[in-house]
Order: structure tokens, then sequence, then C-alpha cells
């Protein structure tokens, strides 16, 4: 059985503070839409772990005593301490977070550090809680080199055996772009430290930091929208025009096309539509014209195969007209364009799969770069 008493617990991957805010929040995206992680409430407070099951139970804090020279204890001063250890007769470690409703990590740690008796009176109205989040052992079945999906699962069978209020587990979920963000703006909004956000298989791993991007605390709002992002790339096609003309200003609209003759005219033939002339139909102002719809636009990936992008709209009418008359002339030309979420999704074989969210044009490149400065590895960040 391992010595859980004398190794210090594992700590949280940290992203350094030179990051910038936009690659940490387009990285977390695509983590987020993996469907590798799984998240839960980030409690603030003071890490413990329980070790009990044998002699001696104890509950440890992360901190070092200066008069042991070991973890601190604090198992005789919380309220609940004698419900955990009844609750197990084999060795069980259950690792959480003391803290105090609308307190934070200081105002535990005012607490603890009071002598026992004192540190019981001072809960008279606002009791310590426990916040249960790992499980390492249960029931003398060592889950440490387990993954945390599996772990995870034991926290509801502890709370159920310790059976006191004041105990509680985290519940994780499975994160998706459409439940992270949500969850984490409504914790953030009342006043919560954040989210905790774990790779499903994570080992869990002794006086060790959690490697990069395994575990992540995830403590501010993430710019999901508006993205600043710029992107490099080139143009790699076009696309066919939509025919059917769908807005609002049929009264006004001058592109039609005559089904019988297979004319396309111009002017305001909306009276005429509308007094019975069905072979009249209103069409879209790029098909009317023959220009393009879109283009299609890539990068170089690693090993200079053309990686495609997206498809990008919204161009001037002069540009549709010009690429459409002369496409040779834009193969291959770069172009900035940017997007409202840039996602990078690791795919299985430790590629990325980019996706781009409403992209925009924003201007032709070819003065100052050439398609070989347009690479994914630009986008990726490394």
């Amino acid at each position: 059985m391992t010595n859980y008493r004398g190794l210090a617990p594992m700590k949280y991957w940290a992203a350094p503070a030179s990051m910038e805010p936009e690659k940490f929040d387009m990285r977390l995206q695509a983590i987020v839409a993996s469907g590798d992680y799984v998240y839960a409430e980030k409690i603030d407070g003071n890490l413990s772990r329980a070790i009990i099951g044998e002699p001696n139970p104890i509950l440890q804090t992360r901190g070092i005593s200066v008069k042991t020279d070991t973890f601190g204890e604090i198992q005789d001063r919380v309220l609940w301490w004698d419900d955990v250890v009844r609750a197990f007769d084999k060795p069980t470690v259950i690792v959480g977070e003391v803290y105090v409703d609308g307190g934070v990590d200081r105002d535990v740690g005012s607490v603890l550090r009071s002598l026992p008796e004192k540190a019981i009176k001072r809960q008279k109205k606002n009791p310590l809680k426990w916040y249960v989040f790992d499980v390492l052992c249960y029931d003398g079945v060592e889950l440490q080199d387990e993954p945390l999906s599996t772990r995870i699962s034991y926290i509801d069978k502890v709370v159920e055996r310790v059976g006191n209020p004041l105990v509680r587990g985290a519940t994780y979920k499975t994160a998706t772009p459409d439940n992270f963000f949500v969850d984490l703006d409504a914790i953030l909004a009342r006043g919560g430290e954040g989210i905790v956000l774990s790779n499903k298989g994570l080992r869990y791993e002794f006086d060790k930091r959690a490697s990069a991007w395994s575990s992540i605390k995830v403590k501010r709002k993430v710019a999901t929208a508006d993205l600043s992002a710029t992107i490099d790339c080139f143009i790699i096609g076009t696309v066919p025009p939509t025919k059917e003309y769908t807005g609002k200003e049929l009264g006004e609209w001058q592109y039609w096309y005559d089904e019988r003759t297979n004319e396309r005219l111009q002017g305001t033939l909306f009276g005429e539509y509308q007094n019975g002339a069905r072979h009249l139909s209103p069409v879209s102002k790029n098909w009317f014209h023959k220009w393009c719809g879109a283009i299609n636009v890539g990068v170089y990936d690693n090993q200079g195969n053309i990686y495609p992008l997206c498809s990008v709209a919204g161009l001037t009418d002069d540009l549709k007209q010009s690429i459409s008359e002369n496409y040779a002339l834009y193969d291959k030309m770069p172009l900035s364009i940017s997007g409202m979420e840039i996602t990078i999704i690791p795919d299985k074989n430790g590629k990325a799969q980019v996706s781009v969210r409403h992209p925009v044009f924003k201007c032709l490149r070819a003065e100052d770069i050439s398609p070989e400065d347009c690479t994914l590895e630009k986008i990726i960040g490394g």
C-alpha cells in the first residue's frame, strides 16, 4: 500500500503569465471542443487530503508545518471529521477543499490556524465545509494510477457513506462548447472562483505539477466571441453563387430571371411579378452577374500540403467581379481574415483541425507576404 502521508499532492497546471489571452482562449476553446475533458467548479478554500480506514486517520493540508516539518493536520478543527472516519474500515484516501460559505481561502486559513477548541467555536454560525473532488484510494483499492474519469466515479459513493450535510462532492461534466462557457459565466457572475478543466485520462502524480494543458484552472471570462485574432491564408478556389434571392427588399430588387427566355433582366420588375408574371424570378446579385458567392482559403501544413480552412464571403462587388473574371491572377494570393471564433481541435493522430466561425475578409496581402508565409503552424501557435 502506498504511503500517502509523506507524498505531496499534485498541483494544477497554470498558463504562464506571459501567454497572450487570445492564445490561451484559442487553446482553451479547442480543448473544450475535443470531448476529452471534464470540468467541475473550483472552490476557493484550502486543499486537504483525508487518509482514513487505518490507524491514526488524518486530514492533511498542502502546507508543511514548521514544527513537525511535515504536512499540517486539521482533523481536530472541522465538525464533520468523525463521520468521515466512521464511514470507512479499509484504507481510503480522499482529496477535497475545506471552504466556508461566502468566504475565500484566507478566511478558511484564519480558522484552521486557531487552536482546535477556538477553531470549533468560530464555526458556530458558519461552519467549515468539505468539497470532495478526487478519490485516490477506496476501500483498500488504489486508484491514483487510474484515469480521472474512473476516480471521480467514486465521489458520490464517498459522500453518501459519510452522510454529513457539510460534506459534498464535485459535479463533473464532459466539456462541450455548449455547456462549458455557459457554466463558467454563471459561476463567475455569482462570485465563484472559476472552473477546473481536466483531461479524462489524467493520472494522479504525487510531488508533481500536472503536465501542460492536462488540468487547467480557468478563473476569468473566456473570449468565445469577438476574437481579434488574424489569420494569414491564401485563395484556393471560389464558391458558386446561390441563385435564389432571399432578401426582404423585393419591391426594389433589380435582378431578375425570365424562365421562358432564359434572360437575365435588370430593373424594378416587382410590379409585373406581383401581377402574375410568374415566369419572372428574383435572383441573387452574384448569380445575375456570374460572380462567385465566396472564396475558399487555405494554408500550408508542415508537409507542404494545402490545408483548406474555410469559405469567406462578404467581399466587395469589385473584388468578386475581378476574381470571377480573372481567377488565375488570384490563385494562391495571400490575404488576411478574422473570425468570431477560431477553434483548434487536436485529432487522434496528433494533428490539428481548425475551425473558423463567421470568417471575415480583411484585406489582400499580395504585396507584403507570400503563400509560403501562410502556415497552419502559425495558427496553432506551437
